[in-house]
């Protein structure tokens, strides 16, 4: 293992942890890794654990994204040094590789180890982050998970969407697998959302090589995904803690040769990084039409639906099956709020 950078954050402190439940209630956890949340133009390349900006945004980040997972698992999210979202565009992909082999990775790994040895206590668990969060869930599979198989083989599913899952990553660590099917477990579930204006464009995101799931369909293959078989796309807000429901749903067809999740409906393209005030300069560092804020509101419900299935086959091929996952009615309840 390589070795760390700086001194690990003090995770017995509760006050490092953006969500850990004092009485886990369900049989299955969640690790929810934020994506880049520090927006500080004071902030040095790493944002301090403590970053006034990150803890906001990431807390707003957690009600968009880990919500999804929160009828059917305890939440667990630390705090995390991270890469300053706001040196991005001044960096090289190498370098931001670099950064976040540093403190991040560091903090990271602490956290885990807190969780695995004082607050799990068994339980099979789902990894999931975003953008950055899913980088550091790359390094946590391929290097924390072969030190610690133990722990690996409780790992239901990662989701590890919005940063590229590669063949030649794969190749590398033969004991990550990725996804294939709707029901398959221990597997990585990865994609990238883009319109098809981003074709051939560089994105930080969209590495060479990378492979990707149909968040609609399941398929891994070019099959197309109409938008009736979405369960509802929801568009996040840039300052608050909140989902607006769109009145288009999305549809989702890979691009083999890209490795990314396209959206064509036209009507959606508002949605795109490069359509927020202020952001247009990221189109350098994600394409003219990188729907990456949407990897998980477009297919919110459905990632929820198939986090389900996935559970439900864990513990089918474990030889158990919890009470409480035989009612379905809680599925679609969720903690984020919803403006219509």
């Amino acid at each position: 293992m390589r070795p760390f950078t700086g001194t690990p954050t003090d995770y017995t402190l509760k006050k490092y942890w953006l969500s850990q439940p004092e009485s886990p209630d369900k049989p299955v956890d969640l690790i929810y890794l934020y994506p880049s949340s520090c927006q500080d133009i004071r902030a040095g390349i790493i944002c301090k654990v403590d970053n006034k900006s990150m803890i906001r945004n990431a807390r707003r980040n957690f009600a968009q994204q880990a919500t999804v997972f929160g009828p059917v698992a305890n939440l667990f999210a630390p705090f995390w040094r991270q890469v300053n979202a706001t040196k991005l565009a001044e960096m090289s992909f190498e370098e931001v590789d670099q950064a976040e082999w540093a403190e991040p990775r560091t903090d990271v790994y602490a956290a885990l180890d807190h969780y695995f040895e004082n607050l799990n206590q068994g339980r099979p668990y789902i990894l999931a982050g975003h953008s950055q969060g899913s980088r550091l869930c790359y390094m946590v599979l391929s290097e924390y998970m072969k030190e610690h198989p133990d722990y690996y083989k409780n790992m239901i599913a990662a989701y590890c969407l919005g940063d590229s899952l590669t063949k030649a990553y794969l190749e590398e660590n033969p004991h990550v697998k990725a996804a294939q099917a709707a029901d398959d477990v221990g597997v990585v579930v990865s994609w990238n959302t883009e319109g098809p204006a981003n074709k051939g464009k560089p994105s930080l995101v969209v590495s060479p090589g990378a492979v990707a799931i149909n968040p609609l369909n399941w398929r891994t293959d070019d099959t197309p995904a109409s938008a009736e078989l979405n369960l509802g796309s929801y568009k996040p807000y840039l300052l608050f803690p909140r989902l607006k429901k769109l009145r288009v749903n999305a549809d989702a067809v890979i691009d083999p040769e890209r490795g990314s999740v396209i959206v064509t409906d036209p009507r959606l393209k508002n949605c795109a990084i490069t359509a927020v005030p202020g952001l247009k300069k990221a189109e350098a560092v994600f394409g003219p039409a990188s729907y990456h804020g949407c990897d998980y509101t477009f297919f919110y419900k459905n990632i929820r639906r198939n986090a389900r299935t996935r559970i439900k086959a864990w513990f089918a091929n474990s030889g158990t099956e919890p009470e409480k996952y035989a009612d379905s009615r809680h599925i679609d309840k969720a903690k984020c709020r919803v403006v219509k």
